[in-house]
């Protein structure tokens, strides 16, 4: 099982392939698990790591230190851990912002951009958040999951698939999640992504109604030159209700950015 030391975090990562590093970073509700199909399916042109944020799953730390700026220096120490950066970054959701963190702290590791699912400003769950925040206090991690998790996913979604994401959720431990959730829903990247000059995609299921096509739509704007593909048959967890879609998007734009 690899895992990297970092300042006050030790961090577990999937990894399979080589060559280029391609580095997948996963949502606030979810861990590198989500990642299994791509790291399979790309492991044969590219060195596929999935991290475990700190704190969760199988990377631990004290909740304390969780904040996107933190995830992002984390990223950044793998990448230079595995000595064959720049990497292309994909990111789904919070992975999405810790992506664009990344890319503004640490713009030398980053070869490319994949953003699924992603926002820069998200207005709506800010307004949300102190209500978001003490209904985390109140429930169980496995509450929270039943709640929250089948409402992300989009109608073709299999009850096996939302089963799998729900029980996922529920082994989190609810101290560095609350973390990571209140330093996420407030983020304001917008400035940031004006700024970025590698090759960018940004990946949305047509279903999604966390973050719908709107909030993609405006990031893409906001990128130079960004590519955007709608995802057909997918709600949040793209890379999950429609595999094929996904790996073929993210293939098409890698293979155009090498």
């Amino acid at each position: 099982m690899p895992t990297l030391r970092v300042p006050g975090a030790t961090i577990h990562y999937e990894q399979a392939g080589a060559g280029e590093p391609l580095v997948f970073l996963h949502g606030v509700g979810s861990s590198s698990h989500t990642w299994a199909g791509q790291l399979a399916h790309f492991a044969g042109r590219y060195l596929a790591v999935a991290p475990d944020m700190r704190g969760y799953a199988r990377s631990t730390t004290d909740p304390a230190t969780v904040s996107m700026a933190r995830f992002a220096a984390d990223v950044a120490e793998l990448i230079d851990h595995l000595d064959a950066g720049p990497a292309h970054v994909c990111g789904l959701s919070m992975g999405g912002i810790v992506a664009l963190t990344l890319w503004r702290d640490h713009p030398a590791r980053v070869r490319s951009l994949a953003l699924a699912d992603p926002w820069a400003n998200h207005p709506a769950a800010a307004a949300n958040q102190r209500e978001r925040l003490s209904a985390i206090d109140a429930a169980s991690m496995r509450d929270l999951a039943g709640a929250r998790m089948p409402a992300i996913y989009g109608p073709n979604a299999s009850p096996a698939l939302i089963e799998a994401g729900v029980s996922a959720f529920a082994r989190l431990d609810k101290a560095p999640y609350r973390a990571a959730s209140a330093d996420l829903w407030t983020q304001d990247l917008r400035q940031v992504a004006r700024t970025v000059t590698v090759p960018a995609l940004v990946l949305v299921g047509e279903q999604d109604p966390l973050t719908p096509l709107p909030l993609s739509e405006e990031l893409a704007s906001l990128i130079p030159n960004a590519r955007l593909v709608m995802l057909e048959r997918a709600g949040h967890l793209s890379n999950e209700e429609n595999p094929p879609a996904f790996n073929e998007a993210l293939d098409s734009f890698l293979n155009s950015s090498r």
